[in-house]
């Protein structure tokens, strides 16, 4: 393995955190067993976390391409998560596209591809229909706040991005609402739904 690509020990340990709390490690667990994983659990439970570790461990450094994509509702979401992967230092590129921030940025960015790329769907739905987005590496696709997603009208974009990625190994669905409805175009095969009561959310509460 490329040893600027940090295990999870050396990940936690940067981020200052002892160990995972129990939504973040039966994620971990889902994630590695199954294709698709839906995760339910408030907002501010360390979801981030829980889906980034297991994908970290499967991706491969020896591509050079975009291996995870994740779409979130806003930029002050993909802001923060671009932010959390930066100190992870887990040795992955990330980079974050979303409305409001230059073209040019992203066009440099997309140049030397990052293999992390955290994007609002419309924008990232512009980068495909402008073939600045390679998509024949990405195999990982997390839609955080997925309830979220579908609250501010990405539905058609998200349908037109899925609907690129042919090679997809895994699909994780963060949302914080649990009657949530999957649509067709989500292509999800017996998911594994996680459901983290609200009650236990201060047994939850750690940092990303």
């Amino acid at each position: 393995m490329d040893e600027r690509i940090k295990t999870q020990d050396a990940i936690l340990s940067k981020l200052g955190i002892d160990e995972l709390n129990p939504m973040q490690t039966e994620a971990g667990v889902a994630i590695a067993q199954n294709a698709d994983v839906v995760i339910v659990s408030n907002t501010g439970t360390g979801k981030t976390l829980a889906f980034l570790l297991p994908l970290i461990k499967m991706m491969n450094p020896s591509i050079a391409g975009i291996q995870t994509l994740i779409l979130v509702p806003s930029r002050e979401l993909a802001i923060q998560i671009e932010q959390v992967i930066r100190e992870m230092g887990s040795g992955y590129k990330v980079n974050a596209v979303y409305g409001g921030r230059s073209g040019a940025k992203d066009r440099l960015a997309l140049n030397h591809p990052p293999s992390i790329l955290v994007g609002t769907p419309g924008r990232v739905a512009d980068h495909f229909r402008r073939q600045t987005i390679r998509t024949v590496d990405i195999a990982y696709l997390v839609l955080d706040e997925y309830d979220k997603i579908l609250e501010v009208g990405f539905a058609d974009e998200m349908q037109e991005i899925i609907g690129e990625l042919r090679l997809l190994k895994r699909k994780v669905l963060t949302s914080a609402t649990e009657n949530v409805s999957f649509p067709d175009y989500l292509d999800l095969n017996k998911p594994i739904i996680l459901k983290f009561k609200a009650e236990r959310s201060q047994d939850l509460q750690v940092k990303v």
